[in-house]
């Protein structure tokens, strides 16, 4: 069997709506490294979008879900409490940003984590508003595509979107659109129009929350600034409503923390976790103080298959090499060493605008040469270039001018400076000797 033959198949057998961004079938994986149908060997650098944090088949995560499938595969937690949904809400509640004590509930996808922070949101505060914001994502299904920030391909064409949900700016600093010269002045000022919009056209009283990824990652790897979380956190606390923190792809070490929003030394009142959590398997969770969980009535929430105790397996695995390998601290070093390698091509190759990130959850954002707006076709260009080399890149963004880097946490640095290199030579490749592609389409100047 080929990667074209199956194409074919895939062409007749699957929608054309579940894209593939690669066009290869991977057929086995190991550590960094993913092997396609016809043996060609890839180096990792998506981690099927931050799930694999610990790499691919990891021994300890396969040896513990080999043993919990040998033993039960499924009853549900809602027939009967097993000790593993158990013990993993009592590590997820000592894992959670801040001191206030927390309770925590199991579901399957991200997507699945965020409408559950906000039914519980919902009831807790009694309101309907959920103020999102622009460049986020939060998911496919209903409530979670409306709540995403980009149109086409998650939103277009699907009619109606969920009632009460306001969308507020990100303080994406490169792309501001308040002219702030630093990211201190673009949070003063993405926090006075949050402020502005909530009292003059959503209402204070109105807001059950606001949700927030505080490293946008769809919309292109964007840490939030701290003044303006902080300013967040102090204002959701003033007019009575929840802070929900989307960590669905920065979670989980990711950033070199636990949690993205360590970095900030803050704590929200809720908090939504999946992808890296479970090392590829189908589980998230949301973790929220305790106040708000127990005032969820009995029954009012479940999940057939949440909490599936091999997904709950593999989480526990997962945390325990996380803590045991010392990934944080890797995850933090390995992204000082490729955001240094970044800055160094962005000196070389005038098309990056803006390299950024937090740990190893880092990007380089592309623009065409009047220096501003978003190149799309070196991006892809790279990303095609860099596959043909033996690099698995994904891009992201809101205008899909984006390429992010997701390598393993435990990397190793010889992987490092492979993967770099490919990066390079597909820079070089791509985007002919430095030189940035011709202005070809406008962005208007609200979005830059």
């Amino acid at each position: 069997m080929t990667n074209e033959q199956l194409r074919a198949r895939r062409a007749e057998a699957v929608t054309p709506g579940a894209i593939s961004t690669h066009p290869f079938s991977p057929v086995r994986a190991k550590g960094s490294y993913v092997w396609d149908v016809e043996d060609k060997r890839y180096l990792d650098f998506s981690t099927g979008i931050a799930a694999m944090n610990l790499g691919h088949s990891h021994p300890s995560v396969v040896q513990a879900v080999s043993k919990q499938v040998a033993e039960f595969q499924h009853l549900c937690f809602a027939v009967g409490m097993h000790q593993n949904y158990i013990e993993l809400a009592e590590r997820l509640n000592a894992l959670a940003p801040g001191s206030t004590k927390k309770k925590s509930f199991l579901v399957n996808s991200g997507a699945e984590a965020v409408e559950n922070a906000v039914k519980i949101a919902r009831a807790y505060t009694g309101r309907a508003g959920i103020v999102a914001f622009t460049h986020a994502f939060h998911g496919r299904t209903y409530m979670a595509f409306s709540l995403t920030g980009k149109a086409n391909p998650y939103k277009a064409g699907f009619v109606l979107r969920a009632a009460e949900v306001y969308r507020a700016q990100y303080p994406y600093h490169y792309r501001n659109p308040w002219g702030a010269q630093s990211e201190e002045e673009t949070g003063e000022r993405a926090l006075a129009a949050l402020k502005d919009q909530v009292r003059t056209t959503i209402g204070v009283d109105e807001v059950a929350a606001f949700l927030i990824e505080p490293v946008a990652g769809e919309g292109g790897f964007i840490p939030a600034p701290r003044n303006f979380l902080a300013g967040l956190r102090e204002f959701a606390t003033e007019i009575g409503a929840l802070w929900i923190d989307d960590e669905v792809q920065s979670g989980i070490g990711r950033t070199g923390k636990m949690w993205a929003v360590d970095h900030y030394g803050l704590e929200p009142d809720i908090v939504a976790s999946a992808l890296a959590l479970s090392s590829g398997f189908p589980l998230s969770a949301v973790i929220a103080k305790a106040e708000i969980m127990d005032a969820m009535p009995p029954g009012s929430l479940g999940s057939t298959f949440g909490g599936n105790v091999t997904g709950v397996a593999a989480a526990l695995a997962t945390l325990d090499v996380i803590e045991r390998e010392g990934l944080l601290e890797r995850s933090r070093k390995l992204g000082e060493k490729m955001k240094a390698r970044l800055d160094g091509f962005k000196e070389r190759f005038p098309a990056i605008g803006d390299v950024r990130g937090l740990g190893s959850m880092v990007a380089m954002e592309f623009v065409q040469a009047d220096g501003k707006t978003p190149d799309t076709k070196s991006v892809d260009a790279i990303v095609t270039t860099a596959r043909d080399l033996g690099l698995i890149l994904l891009s992201t963004g809101t205008y899909s001018n984006v390429v992010r880097l997701l390598p393993p946490l435990n990397l190793s640095d010889a992987e490092l400076d492979e993967g770099m290199a490919i990066i390079e030579k597909s820079l070089e490749r791509a985007l002919r000797d430095g030189r940035p592609s011709k202005v070809e389409e406008r962005v208007p100047e609200a979005v830059i």
